[in-house]
Parts: structure tokens; sequence; C-alpha cells
């Protein structure tokens, strides 16, 4: 090997606590114009993955009706939309192929990392780890998956690569310079995570638990550091740019002679012609609020490997507005949700319909009639008041339902359809189509609506 500056500038060299405390400075700082230049997207992907678990009514609405008792249902039909689009992503292969670019190529060499991607996705379980990330970027607008090293076992120094899942969407803060499809072009990305106190002791037992000022909005919203019970860890990825000088020799070969000697250079064959060339160093760090944990780690790549799946996207003058499947479809569950509560709620009261009758009929049984709402009995007993001949007890007529809200809540469901581009026919129900290619064409409506979240995570 043909030593240059370029693996003296890769090699992860040790740290000074200056340099440490300004890459705790710096993962801080960046963290925090990360949630700022991205928090609108953020809050919103927070509310869309809370209305999918069922969290649909809002604060108000709920305090207000669990104060005066009445009923809210949620009747969550939005999974099925994320489903539709999800389960056709796991029915696709999605695995990495390998092919020779052109005629000059060796097919043999791509067949043979074809044959170890293909492994290193097996033993990852890799369609999985893709399909979790899918089930985000059609949930919340973004979902996030790793490539990681490890030792094939724990008496060996042999390491495999792995695709990991990130369960947490919202855990990653991006570089917000980054516009590249797939945010190759990010300089840095973090990981953040919270560790229950005893946890952070255990694995970190040196290090130190103080409180740092919180990043946040300026109005105190934001995200914590550590609190009494927990520490905030950030897993913080750099990509520094260094120069290196390629040399095209003679012979057709091309090789780095970053740094070399004229002795070293003239024992190669003769140099044709030279360039600059500017690669990049990916390194990790553990970082605390206030202090590095572990590193610098050194990653044998020239990228984060930290990926993106993202859903929809609309730039702006000054964001991006980002969105997954379900995000238009909010208010018509709402409303759904509304209707059929309050249909529910006429059904209820009308065994409650009040009964008009004179004190004299029910003064002797006072104790039967109060009860008369909350139980179904057989019969109710009253005496005859001489005051009103011939009257008995008559129980006013129950409000009648409005057909106009039966009405509104399926407006509201077709609403749910129209927005997230998924109808009857690709939801499993019968429709308007009579033949089988007629449902199938109306199902590759249904896909080809959804198409582009597919679309990206392929990409």
């Amino acid at each position: 090997m043909i030593p240059s500056i370029a693996d003296d500038q890769k090699k992860p060299k040790k740290l000074s606590s200056a340099d440490k405390r300004a890459i705790v400075v710096e993962a801080r700082e960046r963290i925090q114009d990360s949630w700022d230049h991205d928090k609108d997207n953020r809050r919103d992907a927070a509310s869309d993955l809370r209305f999918l678990a069922g969290d649909q009514w809002p604060y108000d609405v709920r305090r207000a009706r669990d104060a005066a008792g009445r009923p809210m249902l949620t009747i969550n039909r939005l999974p099925q939309f994320v489903r539709q689009v999800t389960n056709d992503i796991r029915q696709a292969d999605l695995s990495i192929k390998v092919v020779p670019e052109d005629d000059k190529s060796d097919p043999q060499i791509a067949k043979i990392f074809d044959g170890i991607i293909r492994q290193i996705q097996y033993q990852s379980s890799a369609q999985h780890v893709f399909s979790a990330a899918a089930e985000h970027q059609a949930s919340c607008g973004i979902g996030w998956f790793r490539l990681v090293t490890e030792y094939a076992e724990d008496s060996a120094f042999d390491q495999e690569l792995r695709f990991k899942q990130i369960r947490n969407p919202l855990s990653v803060y991006d570089d917000p310079a980054a516009i590249d499809p797939a945010r190759s072009d990010a300089m840095w990305r973090a990981i953040v995570e919270v560790w229950p106190q005893s946890a952070f002791k255990a694995k970190w037992p040196k290090a130190a638990e103080t409180s740092v000022d919180k990043p946040n909005d300026g109005n105190g919203n934001g995200f914590f550091w550590s609190t009494a019970d927990t520490v905030r860890v950030a897993e913080y990825w750099t990509k520094t740019p260094y120069e290196k000088t390629i040399a095209l020799m003679q012979d057709g070969t091309t090789l780095d002679i970053t740094g070399i000697s004229e002795w070293q250079l003239s024992m190669l064959p003769p140099v044709q012609k030279t360039r600059q060339q500017v690669c990049h160093k990916v390194e990790q760090y553990i970082v605390s609020g206030t202090e590095v944990l572990e590193g610098p780690h050194e990653w044998p790549g020239t990228n984060i490997p930290i990926v993106p799946v993202i859903g929809a996207e609309v730039p702006l003058d000054n964001r991006t507005f980002r969105y997954g499947v379900i995000r238009f479809a909010k208010d018509a569950q709402q409303l759904y949700n509304f209707y059929r509560t309050s249909v529910a709620e006429s059904i209820a009261l009308q065994p409650k319909a009040p009964y008009i009758v004179t004190t004299k009929m029910i003064a002797e049984h006072k104790a039967a009639w109060d009860g008369a709402h909350r139980n179904n009995k057989p019969y109710l007993p009253y005496t005859p008041d001489p005051a009103a001949p011939g009257v008995k007890p008559q129980r006013e007529a129950p409000p009648t339902i409005p057909t106009a809200v039966m009405q509104e809540a399926e407006v509201a469901s077709d609403d749910m359809k129209a927005t997230t581009g998924i109808y009857d026919a690709a939801l499993g129900a019968r429709s308007n189509e009579t033949s089988g290619i007629a449902i199938g064409r109306r199902q590759q409506d249904a896909d080809a609506a959804n198409y582009h979240f597919i679309d990206n995570l392929r990409r």
C-alpha cells in the first residue's frame, strides 16, 4: 500500500479537552438549527403519529366532554389507508441489485458483489427494515434506516454489515442544508435518544449528569437534554472534506499519490497527469449535553450511513412542506368521529325520554320511577290521580335522529378516500365496477395515486 497524507488525515485523532468541548457545543448548536429549520414538519409529523394511534379529539373538546360525561367515539379508519400503501411496499422486491455498468465491466465481479449484498440483506432481515421505514414515510412523511457494522462472533474480529431500523423517525436531526432526495449531501446528522438515568450511569459511569440549557423555539417549547430521571444522548455524525492528489499512471492505473516522496514516486510507473479530488471523512461521536462520551469512531465510507425515506414534499419560499398519506384526511376523520358520536349519543338518549305524569301518580312509587332511566324494568307501578281521571303516565316521544348527520358521516368517509386517493375497490369493498378488469383498473388507479411513496423508497 502506498502511504499518503490522505491516509493520515482519515485516522481518528485523540481529542483534547478543548476539542471535546467544541464538539459538544457544535452538536448542540447544529441540533438546535435542525429543529428550528424543520420544527413545523416535526410538529405535524408528531401530530400525525398521535392521530394514527387514536388520539383524534382536540384537547379542549375532550376536556369539555369528559367534564360533561358525554361520549367521544374514535372509529379510526386511517390505518387501512396507510396499510394499503405499505403492504404494497412489503410485497414489492426492494432488494439491492448489482449489475455491470458497461461492456468493460466484469459481469463476474458484479455477480460476486450482488451475492454479498444479498447475504447482507438476508442476515439483516432488510425487507422488514425497509418496510418499517416505509410505515413512517406513509404515516408522517419521513422514515429512517441505517447501516451498521457488527462483529460476526463474540470471539472474532471479523465485522459484518447490517441494516438496522430506526424506531422513532423524530429522533433523527438532519443537516438543514441537505437537499438531495436521499440527503446524501448532508454534512452532519444526529440521532437523539433518551436514556434512563440508571442505564446511562451503567454505560458511562464516569460521565457527568450536569444539566444544560435546553434548545427550544424561544418560548420554552422544545426538547430537553436531561431531567431528574433521564439523560438525552446524541449520536453525532460529521462529514469532513479533505483533498487528495490522484495520478493517472502510464499503464492506465489510478493511484493516490498524496504526500508521497519523490523517491517513492520514482519507483512507480510514469505519471501522465494528476488532479485534485475532494474526499470526505465520516466520523461518529456519542455526546451528552456537556461532554463527549465516545469517539471519534471513523466510518469506512464517504457518506453518513443513516438513510431517510421521504414521503411527499412541496418546496416553499423558506421551507419544505412534507407529508404522508393521512395528513389531509385528518379533518375528515375528526368529522367522521363527531358525526358517529352524535348519532350514538342521540340513540342512547332515546330510552331516557321523560314521562308525562302527575305527582300524585308516582308519589307512592318514587323510588322505582327515579331509577327508571338506569334500569330496564318490566313494569312501572303508578296510582291513578283522581284529579286526572283516565290519564296514565305517558312517555314523551324521543327525538328523531337527523338524517343530515348520517349523510355528513358518509361524506366524511368519502372525503378520507378522496384525500388519500384510495377508494372502495382498493380497500376490498364492492363498488360500481362489476367486471374483474374494471375492479383491477380501479385498484391500479389507487396504487398509481400513491406510487411516489414506493418510488422514493427505491431511490
